[in-house]
């Protein structure tokens, strides 16, 4: 209320278009969204987007902007937007601000880097000039683009620690908003990228995390702290398979779908706090779609039991909606299944593990 209270007074002296006035509407939004209004939040951060001179949430992807250099705050905002447009499901806004958010993080990401390592020299020389006054003069650093250099930095603000995080949740948005809205040649573009970006980021991040944790004189609290990190970077790499599978299954590209669901059931299954959650539950059920589908009914009847024994084992309701859409898949497998009275086929052990869809998506439980 005092930040919202500060509003008026701030734009009489200042104007409606001020990075002052957008640095205050960012704070408005941040903490409309830490109390989960959601709605409130993006009004204030399109608000802060006109009060930092950008256009229109109706502009063109990459329209605006011209040739300067990007504040990062606006950045961050754009960022915002789409991840309350993806939680919202409102599909048609996550397209415009992914979009643009995606034009932004690639355009601005030297700058981001740049900055964050002259900011680094400079203080290292000038701590090394201290040190020795009469060696050598500090040496002199190119300037930070002014856009980069900010005393001000709100709780959104993007830096060169999560700049990728921030794309790939980027990309996975704009896979998620083209599946929506069946543009499946877009949201496989948009998958693959964001698989290829979290491979990267896993095998450039692993090295030195399994190396810290194999250390003879890393202690075991040290070792702890290692371990959840090493699970964030499995989890990513699951998220991006698992949403290319849907891709391709939801286009009947039953192959490839194939071959994005094992790995991530078997990445699942490769730890023991995986294997038994809902992430586990969601490919379970989406692999058991699509055996349906291939009609294989004796493979999809055991991954949807293990789906719903799952479900069951994590306190999901027998009467929520995708607990009644695996029975019913279910029942449609075992159906078949009699009817055909096919002998079983070879034994294919049941993964104890699904992606919990942590967007809704319609397809895997």
């Amino acid at each position: 209320e005092l930040y919202v209270d500060a509003l008026e007074p701030l734009k009489a002296t200042l104007g409606e278009v001020h990075p002052e006035v957008g640095f205050l509407y960012v704070k408005i939004g941040y903490l409309y969204g830490k109390k989960g209004d959601l709605n409130l939040s993006l009004l204030a951060y399109k608000a802060a987007l006109k009060a930092y001179g950008e256009p229109s949430s109706d502009a063109s992807p990459v329209s605006g902007g011209g040739g300067g250099a990007i504040h990062p705050e606006v950045v961050s905002i754009w960022v915002q937007v789409t991840r309350h447009s993806t939680t919202l499901k409102s599909w048609r806004d996550v397209l415009v601000a992914g979009r643009r958010a995606l034009f932004m993080l690639r355009r601005s990401k030297n700058t981001l880097f740049q900055g964050a390592r002259l900011t680094t020299s400079a203080t290292n020389s000038s701590n090394n000039y201290e040190g020795a006054r009469s060696v050598s003069p500090p040496q002199q650093h190119p300037r930070v683009p002014a856009a980069s250099r900010s005393s001000k930095k709100s709780h959104i603000q993007i830096t060169c620690q999560t700049y990728y995080d921030t794309l790939f949740a980027t990309l996975q948005c704009l896979g998620q908003a083209h599946t929506s809205l069946s543009d499946y040649p877009l949201a496989r573009d948009a998958c693959s990228e964001s698989l290829r970006l979290a491979w990267e980021m896993a095998l450039s991040s692993s090295h030195n995390l399994c190396s810290s944790i194999s250390g003879p004189a890393t202690s075991s609290k040290e070792k702890n702290e290692q371990v959840p990190l090493l699970t964030d970077l499995i989890l990513r790499i699951i998220r991006a398979l698992k949403r290319l599978g849907k891709a391709h299954l939801l286009e009947r590209h039953y192959t490839p779908a194939l071959e994005c669901f094992l790995p991530s059931l078997e990445l699942l299954r490769s730890s023991a706090e995986t294997e038994s959650t809902l992430d586990c539950a969601s490919v379970l059920g989406s692999l058991g779609f699509l055996y349906l589908k291939l009609q294989r009914y004796n493979e999809s009847s055991n991954f949807l039991r293990e789906c719903l024994r799952l479900y069951l084992r994590n306190g999901v309701d027998e009467n929520d909606r995708e607990t009644r859409k695996v029975q019913a898949w279910l029942e449609m497998a075992e159906s078949r299944e009699d009817e055909i009275c096919a002998a079983p086929p070879s034994f294919l052990e049941i993964p104890t593990i699904v992606f919990n869809d942590e967007n809704g998506d319609s397809i895997g439980g």
